[in-house]
């Protein structure tokens, strides 16, 4: 589910005279920003293009038609965002790094322009992610990495539609789009966990609005009205599952004991959670497990649950709020655009929807 990437990366020029490693970091992914946007082809030139492959042309109209959705329905930031499509031909667009202690479910952060503190760190070669990671496991750190399908620069540029972003289901090409967008019209700087959340949620919900609006009862419209859902409830059932062993693991942390009693303790939880996680979700056949299941990812550690955690934890404040105003999504987007105006845009909406449990 990761998707932001380092919308920072541009801004490297403005820290010339640091020399530290987060200059080198900006630097180095801002070269590979650059080589996307040389890349970037016209969304219309590649439709009209006979050389285009039917279903590629396809899925790209369906997103370009998501991002008119998000726009005209929702009230997203358009501009020249998603106007402009980038091939990976096949390949990962790039890979997040994120990490944790082995002691506490709280992700290693890092800060850079714009953004503020977010929990992991956007790669645009693997081998620069992995080496990183090994970095960090040396240093006693879980690590956590998966490939991007698709990030937002948060308006520094004008995004693209990446191919790897039309990649599934018609309801997921919905989704992203939409994810992505709403990064670009709302961003709290250091409030990852608020900021993903929040995409995520509309994301989901707007998909499923989209095709509502566009199926008119017709059998294929509900036929993908119906997987839509059914990702809906799976999202739903991943943070039921999620729930009580971040609990377990957030007490056994806290707990009074040394610290490699701790470490040690852990491996039971993480045994017993990844075998209740291929017990509600197995794989299907022919299709690889996930990255944080194998070792090359990083295995089930902390910095995977603290990772999950990020996209998950503001779900129900957000589904609370969208209740109050009617489900109404374009109305719940402008209620979130207001507070972001705000010196205290969390505070904002704490008073004006108060709920048993603060958000994020």
């Amino acid at each position: 589910m990761s998707r932001l990437l380092v919308a920072a990366a541009l801004a490297a020029v403005a820290l010339a005279s640091s020399g530290c490693w987060t200059t080198r970091y900006l630097l180095q992914q801002g070269v590979g920003q650059f080589r996307l946007l040389h890349d970037r082809q016209r969304v219309r030139d590649v439709l009209a293009d006979p050389a285009t492959d039917p279903e590629t042309g396809r899925r790209l109209a369906l997103a370009q038609s998501a991002r008119e959705f998000g726009v005209e329905v929702l009230g997203l930031r358009g501009g020249d965002n998603y106007t402009r499509f980038y091939d990976t031909h096949g390949k990962a667009l790039a890979w997040n790094l994120s990490a944790a202690p082995k002691d506490a479910l709280k992700p290693l952060v890092w800060r850079f322009p714009i953004t503020g503190a977010v929990p992991y760190l956007g790669f645009f070669r693997e081998e620069d992610a992995r080496r990183q990671a090994a970095s960090l496991r040396a240093r006693g750190y879980d690590v956590y990495v998966r490939e991007v399908a698709g990030y937002s620069t948060l308006g520094i540029t004008s995004d693209p539609i990446y191919s790897s972003m039309l990649e599934g289901p018609p309801e997921r090409i919905v989704e992203v789009v939409l994810h992505e967008m709403l990064h670009g019209t709302l961003w709290i700087p250091g409030r990852s966990d608020f900021n993903e959340s929040l995409a995520t949620f509309v994301g989901l919900q707007g998909a499923a609005l989209y095709f509502m609006m566009a199926g008119r009862g017709g059998a294929a419209a509900r036929k993908v009205l119906e997987s839509a859902d059914r990702r809906r409830k799976s999202e739903a059932a991943f943070r039921a599952y999620l729930k009580p062993f971040l609990a377990e693991l957030e007490a056994l942390y806290k707990s009074p004991i040394t610290r490699d009693e701790k470490i040690a303790r852990r491996e039971a939880i993480f045994a017993r959670a990844k075998a209740e996680l291929l017990r509600r979700f197995p794989q299907r056949p022919g299709r690889p497990p996930p990255a944080f299941l194998n070792e090359e990812g990083g295995g089930l550690n902390n910095a995977v649950f603290a990772a999950f955690a990020v996209y998950h934890k503001g779900t129900s404040d957000h589904d609370h709020i969208f209740q109050k105003v009617g489900r109404d999504l374009r109305r719940f987007v402008e209620v979130y655009k207001t507070a972001v105006e705000r010196d205290d845009p969390l505070g904002y909406l704490r008073a004006r929807f108060p709920v048993k449990r603060s958000l994020p």
